[in-house]
This record gives C-alpha cells, sequence and structure tokens, in this order.
C-alpha cells in the first residue's frame, strides 16, 4: 500500500498536480514546434528571449505557416509552440509567461513581454508612382485602418487616426503585396465571425465611389517580404518583426537597391501555445528558453 501511495505522490509531482508551471500534456517529453528560417515570428521570438539560432533546439519542428504551428499543437498532447496573438483560437490554449496572461491589454501595457511589430516596406519610387499604394498607406493609417486591427485582436499603435477620406479616382488599380504569414489573415483573410480584414474594409470604401481594385497578398514569409520589397516584386513588403535599414540593404542586389520607407502598422504579442489536455497554464521566461533550447526535455522537468 506504501508503494502505491508513493507511485501517485510522484506522478501528482510529475504531472505538476498545485504547480501552474508544469503539465504532463498526456505524456512526458516535450514536443517542440518551431517557424521555418525566415519566418518574422521565429526571428521575433528568438530575439526576445535572447535565444541563437544555433541553439534552437535540434529535435523541433521548423514549420512554414502560423496555421501549421496550429494544427500541430492541436493534435500533440505533448506539443508546444508559438503563433501570432492575432491568430489564437480555442483549438489550443495559451499559456501565462511569468504570470501574465497574453492579451492584447498586456501587451498594450507592456506587462506581456513576448510581442513584436507587424512592420511594411515600400520603395519610395514606387510611392511616388502609384496612385493606389498611396491612397493604401493612407488607409492603414486611417481610423477605419486601426478599429480593424483592434477588431482582429492586435494592437493599434495610432491613437489619433483621422477617417480615411475617399479619392474621386484612381489610375493605378492592381497592388502585388506580400510577406509575413502572420500579417496575411490581418491583411487579407475575413474572419470566421464575418469581420472584414483590411484589404475588405478598403475596397468596400472605394466601392462607394465606384472605384474597383485588386489587392493581392502572398503569404511567403518576412525574409521574402523584404526581399520583395527591395526587388520590386512586391509593392508592399510585410514582416512581423522588427526591420532596420540595415535589414533592407542586406537584400540588395542583381541591380536592386533599397531607397524605401519602413513603417510599422501595428504590434502583435506572441503567444505560447500547448494543447488543451496540457495541465500547464503559466511558463516563466526562463523555462521557455530552456525548452526551446533543449536544456529541458519533459514537462516533469520544469519542477526540478
Amino acid at each position: 500500500m506504501k508503494k502505491i501511495f508513493m507511485a501517485i505522490a510522484s506522478l501528482a509531482l510529475a504531472c505538476g498536480i498545485g504547480v501552474a508551471a508544469v503539465g504532463c500534456g498526456g505524456g512526458d517529453a516535450i514536443n517542440v514546434y518551431n517557424r521555418e528560417s525566415g519566418s518574422g515570428t521565429r526571428d521575433a521570438f528568438l530575439e526576445l528571449l535572447g535565444i541563437k539560432d544555433t541553439d534552437l533546439v535540434s529535435a523541433g519542428a521548423g514549420l512554414s505557416t502560423t496555421g501549421a504551428v496550429l494544427n500541430a499543437v492541436m493534435d500533440d498532447p505533448n506539443g508546444i509552440g508559438y503563433i501570432s496573438l492575432g491568430s489564437l483560437d480555442d483549438s489550443v490554449k495559451a499559456v501565462s509567461i511569468d504570470g501574465v496572461e497574453p492579451t492584447v491589454a498586456n501587451v498594450v501595457s507592456k506587462e506581456y513581454t513576448v510581442w513584436r511589430p507587424f512592420e511594411m516596406m515600400y520603395q519610395k519610387a514606387t510611392y511616388e508612382s502609384n496612385d493606389l499604394l498611396r491612397e493604401f498607406v493612407e488607409f492603414l493609417e486611417s481610423k477605419e485602418a486601426q478599429d480593424a486591427i483592434t477588431v482582429y485582436g492586435y494592437v493599434s499603435t495610432k491613437t489619433d487616426a483621422a477617417a480615411y477620406t475617399v479619392p474621386d479616382s484612381l489610375t493605378v488599380t492592381e497592388l502585388d503585396i506580400g510577406g509575413s504569414t502572420s500579417v496575411q489573415s490581418l491583411m487579407s483573410q475575413d474572419s470566421d465571425a464575418g469581420d472584414p480584414c483590411l484589404i475588405t474594409v478598403f475596397e468596400e470604401l472605394l466601392a462607394a465611389k465606384d472605384i474597383t481594385v485588386d489587392i493581392s497578398y502572398e503569404g511567403t514569409g518576412s525574409g521574402t517580404g523584404r526581399q520583395n520589397a527591395v526587388n520590386g516584386t512586391y509593392d508592399i513588403g510585410f514582416a512581423s518583426s522588427e526591420v532596420s535599414e540595415e535589414d533592407m540593404k542586406k537584400e540588395e542586389g542583381d541591380g536592386h537597391t533599397w531607397d524605401g520607407t519602413i513603417y510599422q502598422l501595428c504590434a502583435d504579442g506572441i503567444a505560447i501555445i500547448v494543447n488543451t489536455e496540457n495541465t500547464v497554464t503559466n511558463l516563466t521566461t526562463e523555462q521557455l528558453k530552456n525548452i526551446y533550447t533543449g536544456v529541458v526535455e519533459n514537462w516533469s522537468d520544469l519542477n526540478a
């Protein structure tokens, strides 16, 4: 009887009963899900935690989209991953970091420290010659755009935005934009609840004056967003991590040079997600770093 009691007590400790930072997740081994190299979410996540690419756990799967990480963790009781806060749904569970929940309010107050900017990049010459690009950039700074950003669960960085003024006409009717897959849903995918994405809001405003435009967003990753903003493939490139002039200069080549504008569209938290069966509710920054560098390989090791 004593042995049975000891076994139960050991299992309780391993599963973290009464300890929010530990969960068995249906098993003990931690399955780490990562984003692919070139992902802005990955770049921001590693920078915020102070992790070098070379220190990442080698067993961690590198997935190409936000949706792929969501699906992997949803199907894996032992899984852990990270996604855009704006893409979070109830198919997975977001854990607190250092006792702070990943919410828009906590990102705004900066109490939740795992967050990053959504950046947009475009060439000045293209901006000057393309009236649709100028209008779209003006719209993205407007009250209508900021309202849509907030509805989608992202953090508006403009508190005094003015209403958008629709032009009487446009000479350019098509824009090719793209980059970060984290930005993609906000920019080009209406929500399941029927909330319009930014492109839809813009097109509906123009339609009031019988102006029809075609803006297509290609989700190729932040690295490609930077590269294609420089070489002209995209009229606007998007990245889900901070972008500097030095970053853009690195993308020069084949006769293409960077002379453009980098603008912060909004801010976004990075949610750390686990399977809904996992008992974990909180991780410290140090525990999260140890998981992603392979120092901690089992959920029960978090108690050590």
